[in-house]
């Protein structure tokens, strides 16, 4: 495995992170952010391993050979990636995934908690956040397949959010038009921010999906959602600014 693998391995999570924190104003920062360290995997091995003391072993290396690259080949150039090194360190030492699960948690216990629900709702609401339950069965009803391929073999099909459970509302998770219905490679790759879908259905890559991975997991650009409602559209929106890579 090459050491830019390391860095893609977590660089939907760091992204989530990023987006979680508010780091940024400007939505490209973030993409910029990415694209850096992605250049800056190809030579040093980036993943939660990492230290200060490894952070600093790299910049200082890059600022030595600024005149051997074509990227990134200025001071400048060397303190954005630093900066970018640095958030990554944040991220590392976050221990982000465990906060994400107990967040989820905390959700889930809320809803538990909360009296105006009832316990027919409630269990429609936490069932949803794993696609089970009423949501998904609304999905199917609605979609009557997969919301972008030709399979209509519901058992192969995941229940999606399009806007994450856990950054919706009781309403907007049982919402239908919040969901799609997706076979698992595309369901995959939505949720983890490697593509999205335009307000006219028709799908967006991240340039963070390989060629190859495309081939290989049957993505083309020509791919689209069968329908686009209205109410379809603030929550693609969101997907768009706030999930894509």
């Amino acid at each position: 495995m090459g050491t830019e693998q390391f860095f893609i391995d977590e660089q939907a999570d760091f992204y989530q992170y990023l987006v979680d924190k508010n780091a940024f104003k400007k939505h490209q920062t973030y993409r910029d952010y990415i694209t850096r360290l992605r250049y800056v995997s190809q030579f040093y091995r980036l993943d939660k391993s990492i230290t200060k003391e490894r952070v600093d072993y790299i910049i200082e290396d890059l600022k030595k050979t600024i005149p051997l690259r074509e990227r990134y080949n200025s001071p400048s150039g060397v303190r954005d990636i630093g900066s970018g090194l640095r958030k990554f360190l944040e991220y590392a030492q976050s221990d982000y995934r465990k906060q994400l699960d107990d967040s989820i948690i905390q959700e889930e216990d809320a809803v538990l908690k909360n009296k105006n629900i009832d316990a027919t709702e409630k269990e429609s609401i936490l069932k949803s956040r794993i696609g089970q339950g009423v949501f998904r069965q609304h999905l199917i009803d609605y979609w009557k397949g997969c919301s972008v391929t030709d399979c209509v073999t519901t058992p192969f099909l995941v229940a999606s959010h399009i806007r994450p459970w856990r950054k919706s509302d009781n309403k907007q998770r049982l919402d239908v038009f919040n969901g799609l219905l997706l076979i698992p490679n595309l369901d995959k790759l939505f949720d983890r921010g490697y593509i999205s879908f335009g307000d006219d259905g028709k799908i967006i890559c991240s340039d963070f999906l390989s060629v190859k991975d495309k081939k290989i997991l049957g993505v083309h650009d020509s791919m689209r959602l069968k329908h686009v409602g209205e109410l379809h559209l603030p929550y693609l929106r969101y997907h768009r600014e706030s999930c894509f890579l």
